[in-house]
Order: C-alpha cells, then sequence, then structure tokens
C-alpha cells in the first residue's frame, strides 16, 4: 500500500475505476481484513460509495462490488484523501454521550480473563 492508510488505498482503488464497479476480492486483495470499517470510514469522511450484491441462484454465494460515485471530483493529492484516517473510538465515544472515555473497567466489573484476583 506504498504507505498509505488502508481507507486511502481502498479508495485510489476506487477512483482509479473511474465509476465501475470494483469486485471484493479486488478490495481483498489490498490487503484489506475490514474493508466494511474502512469504506464506512471513507463515508463519514464525505465520499460517496456505491455498494450491490448479488446471490448466484446456483451456488448460493453472495457477490459484492463497491464503486465511488463521481470520482472525478476527488483529488488523489488532497490530504483528506492521502490519510484517510478514521475518527478516534474516544471521540466517537465523547460525542455520543458527551463524557470521556474511560480507561479502565469499573471495579463491579470484576476479573475480564475469568481469573480470580488475589
Amino acid at each position: 500500500m506504498n504507505g498509505e492508510s488502508q481507507g486511502a488505498a481502498i479508495l485510489r482503488l476506487l477512483v482509479e475505476a473511474r465509476s465501475s464497479w470494483v469486485s471484493l476480492p479486488e478490495i481483498l486483495a489490498l490487503g484489506i481484513a475490514q474493508y466494511n470499517a474502512r469504506i464506512f470510514e471513507l463515508r463519514r469522511l464525505g465520499f460517496a460509495v456505491e455498494n450491490k450484491t448479488e446471490t448466484d441462484p446456483r451456488t448460493s454465494a453472495r457477490h459484492s462490488w463497491f464503486r465511488l460515485v463521481n470520482p472525478s471530483s476527488v483529488a488523489l493529492s488532497d490530504p483528506k484523501v492521502s490519510t484517510a484516517s478514521p475518527v478516534s473510538k474516544s471521540a466517537d465515544y465523547e460525542s455520543a454521550t458527551g463524557k470521556s472515555r474511560p480507561l479502565d473497567p469499573p471495579p463491579s466489573c470484576g476479573p475480564l480473563s475469568g481469573a480470580s484476583t488475589p
């Protein structure tokens, strides 16, 4: 991915497709396991990413494709594109609750591993 973020790599692939549908295997070939999270992040950044799925009636296998609407409006040199970094989970929590994200679970949760504490 040449040092670019995973979101930027997907965006670059979609821009280069010029509104054509890009198959999920092409996206997975970038080595991005959580592709849906990266596409969600791109949408949150304002990019219009469409998707479609089809089921093969013979095999019942599902196939997915993605495309960028109006890719000519995306400048790959734009800093938003080159970083395409997600909003932090802390920022999401804080904007949803109005509180700071807790760093540790409260003591009432007990041990998380199932092991007893001394």
